[in-house]
């Protein structure tokens, strides 16, 4: 039994040495998140925010990734009217994942808030898209 399970590291180790890409296996965007020691807690979950949200977080989830892998956000204004143009590209921030399976990335609330309208955000690695996640701000 114990020569299997070695085997079995042993094939996975291997896996990550011959460059198993890295994938988001699942994403959710919320108001904020818990830091624990091994991942992060989603705290209120939403699709819609307000203008006056403190911040906009996504919790993202990642198979075949090593610590340290770089992940990177680009948080994209789809469509807010006369407040930029069509897919502005509002932020982009990279990281060094701090767990092997999860990762995390926010937006501040700009000084005049979020403009109403429609938003995404893209998370790669490298230059490889994962996810796209898209999202509203709406006035309540």
């Amino acid at each position: 039994m114990r020569s299997t399970a070695l085997l079995l590291m042993g094939a996975l180790f291997a896996l990550v040495l011959a460059g198993a890409e890295p994938r988001v296996t699942g994403a959710v965007l919320c108001q904020d998140k818990v830091d624990k020691p091994t991942g992060f807690e989603i705290v209120k979950p939403t699709t819609v925010f307000r203008p006056d949200s403190p911040q906009l977080m996504c919790v993202f989830k990642v198979e075949g990734a090593t610590l340290g892998t770089i992940a990177r956000g680009v948080w994209i204004a789809e469509d807010v009217g006369k407040a930029a143009p069509p897919n502005y590209k509002i932020d982009e921030k990279s990281l060094a994942l701090p767990f092997l399976n999860s990762g995390a990335f926010s937006l501040s609330k700009p000084n005049k808030g979020f403009p109403v309208g429609s938003y995404r955000l893209e998370i790669y690695f490298g230059d490889k898209l994962a996810k796209t996640l898209k999202f509203s701000v709406r006035t309540p």
